[in-house]
């Protein structure tokens, strides 16, 4: 038949032989095959130049490619031979995908060779791990050694970073010619990550590491760095920074290629960007890599286009027959998901999920201590503040009242909100740029806009204008002396320790210089303190003997991923929320945690100024939070579903709530 053709594979070009006059006839083919593989033809043969050194996944393409215009390729047997049996290969995937998914479902205790391989698994982590993983972590540890490229979606506090190491110490165990067998580390994740990761290796293998740490040191040269990465005994572990590997992406792929490494993506959704610079570096070096490993708790923060280069990293050759969609579909599936029981969210869930293991908030309830209070603190302003707020809020509430949609005029709506929240804390933030706070709270600042240190709130009135810039001289917040009430009266009573978050950075410094005052001294956890002296403070504060000092004022955008500070700290206290609450979920987990003993008690105080936004943030956020935990405990849970950075509803309840107190 015409359209069957055989490839045959010639010195480093796949050689099509057959009727080719009938192949070239579909001009639509022959384009494609010349964009997608660089084809030519010469001497009625079909040229196809291998472009990378794993011939059998372009082989695969091919094959796919032709079948694609119903044409059939017949491998010769010196192809066969060359590409180690593909088709073999091909089959058993297909079989490795059933047991991997056995595995993740816990549903193979019929399985006799999977659960001897469980048991061998389970022996050999009783010698080589110190520390004992719980039966969902042992099941998560498994699947990552099984599968040996595996993403971990666990949420916040479930010990992902024990999970590695277990699936590690395994492979390692291994015989050094099994195609298993690793003796590297290679963790890509945010600065705050490296100390977890360093000293989880310590409480899971009762030793030191020895690690070389690429980013976040600008005392080690980049001489230093490829010291590291050519030496022929390079350190056990290698920590570098997601915007760090493409600095030295071909170096770190000469160190895959010359060791058996494990790579690990920590806070993986931090590479979701499938056109970004991070992500194609990340997914370039991986396919030198022995095994792959992605961590993170909300894997598609944004749509389902997020999981895209997880994939790509996860299976750099195999990722669109295990996704079996397109970026841009994933798109418009997350555009018209309005329910998660969506037929087409139902099977990619089911292509994908093999390939993924996650630890969901139910599964942690019986390892988490079941005692956790929450306390309002409401706050009445003293005099000035409330002149103040009441002023701005009245000017803001008109210009809502005229446009109340967030979607019109979007950033000045949001410095609106900025600038309410300020005054329903401490009104001197007023007086510090409006592009500050924006930048701190990780939006982006209009370089069309003109900002002068006041002048965004238009305050024409000169006696408002004075009592906001001498705030600081006249009064102290009414939050900041309840919060030295409540360190006082309620944590140091017990010697306890105590964690207050603050979204504004001025307001972490004021109140560290108002606790100073009043002899209460405390440590900054916020973007400009360097990681070294971060690290320090977190080790102290985890240190429950260590009372040096007992309070922390940390900003949620710097310390709210891969910090763990339950071991000392069961308190914290929230100057102001954001409406965020995916962050305001995050920074609750840093002290309520798996580890912690049954009886603990975890305490969360909420400051709040009573009649003003402060009331309207804490209701929104008690809304959204019913709507995200059911989310949370969906396998690929869609937060973007809950609107959580839409200031619509903000604005539509504050105009509610202004009406009933000025009625």
């Amino acid at each position: 038949m015409s359209n069957i053709f055989n490839i045959d594979l010639v010195d480093d070009n796949y050689i099509v032989l057959g009727d080719i006059s009938f192949l070239v006839k579909d001009r639509r083919f022959v384009l494609m095959a010349k964009s997608l593989f660089n084809a030519s033809i010469d001497n009625e043969r079909f040229i196809l130049p291998i472009k990378n050194k794993d011939k059998k996944n372009q082989l695969y393409d091919l094959i796919k490619f032709f079948e694609k215009f119903n044409f059939i390729i017949e491998t010769t047997d010196k192809v066969n031979e060359k590409e180690k049996s593909f088709f073999k290969e091909e089959e058993s995937f297909f079989e490795f995908s059933n047991n991997a998914r056995k595995i993740r479902n816990d549903e193979f205790n019929t399985e006799i060779e999977l659960l001897e391989k469980f048991k061998d698994f389970k022996r050999t982590l009783e010698v080589k791990l110190f520390r004992r993983l719980y039966h969902l972590q042992m099941l998560s540890a498994f699947h990552m050694a099984f599968s040996q490229n595996s993403c971990n979606f666990a949420v916040p506090g479930a010990g992902k970073t024990s999970i590695v190491y277990g699936a590690y110490a395994y492979l390692k165990s291994l015989s050094k010619d099994n195609p298993k067998y690793v003796n590297k580390l290679l963790v890509i994740g945010p600065l705050s990550s490296f100390a977890p990761w360093e000293k989880e290796y310590k409480e899971c293998f009762n030793k030191e590491v020895s690690s070389q740490r690429m980013s976040g040191d600008t005392t080690i040269s980049r001489g230093e760095k490829e010291q590291h990465l050519y030496s022929a005994k390079p350190k056990e572990l290698t920590l570098i920074s997601h915007a760090g590997v493409p600095l030295l992406e071909t170096e770190i792929i000469d160190f895959l290629k010359s060791n058996k490494v494990m790579v690990v993506v920590d806070e993986a959704h931090r590479i979701k960007n499938a056109n970004g610079i991070w992500g194609n570096s990340v997914v370039e070096i991986s396919k030198e890599a022995t095994s792959r490993v992605i961590l993170t708790g909300t894997p598609v923060p944004n749509g389902y286009e997020d999981i895209f280069n997880l994939y790509r990293f996860l299976y750099p050759f195999k990722y669109k027959d295990i996704l079996q969609i397109h970026y841009d579909q994933l798109k418009e599936m997350t555009k018209n998901s309005l329910s998660y029981d969506d037929i087409r969210i139902q099977r990619f869930i089911e292509n994908i999920s093999p390939y993924f293991i996650r630890i969901k908030k139910k599964d942690l309830k019986d390892r988490l201590p079941l005692e956790v209070t929450e306390t309002i603190v409401e706050v009445e302003m003293d005099e000035h503040q409330r002149e103040i707020y009441d002023f701005i809020e009245e000017k803001y509430i008109k210009s809502f009242q005229k446009d109340s949609s967030a979607g019109v005029k979007d950033f000045l709506n949001k410095a609106k909100l900025i600038r309410l929240r300020q005054a329903s804390t401490n009104p001197s933030l007023l007086i510090k740029p409006i592009q500050n706070s924006l930048e701190y709270l990780g939006e982006d600042v209009d370089p069309n806009i003109k900002y002068t240190e006041a002048n965004d709130l238009n305050i024409d009135d000169v006696e408002m204008f004075k009592k906001i810039l001498n705030y600081e001289q006249l009064s102290i917040p009414h939050k900041f002396v309840k919060i030295k009430e409540v360190l006082e009266k309620n944590i140091f009573i017990n010697k306890g320790k105590a964690i207050i978050w603050t979204i504004f950075i001025e307001n972490a410094k004021q109140l560290q210089k108002y606790l100073s005052k009043q002899d209460i001294p405390s440590k900054l956890l916020i973007g400009e303190v360097p990681q070294e002296e971060r690290e320090n403070i977190i080790d102290k504060f985890n240190n429950p003997d260590n009372l040096e000092f007992q309070v922390v004022i940390a900003n949620p955008f710097a310390v709210a991923e891969s910090i763990s500070l339950h071991k000392g700290c069961h308190n914290a206290i929230y100057l102001e929320r954001d409406y965020n609450a995916s962050n305001f979920l995050q920074s609750k987990d840093r002290i309520h945690r798996v580890g912690l003993e049954k009886d603990t008690v975890t305490n969360y105080y909420y400051i709040v100024s009573k009649d003003s936004i402060d009331t309207v943030i804490n209701n929104r956020l008690h809304t959204k939070i019913e709507r995200m935990e059911k989310i949370i405990d969906e396998e690929i849970p869609l937060f973007s579903r809950i609107n959580d950075s839409d200031e619509t509803d903000i604005i539509s309840e504050l105009l509610d709530e202004y009406a009933k107190r000025t009625k």
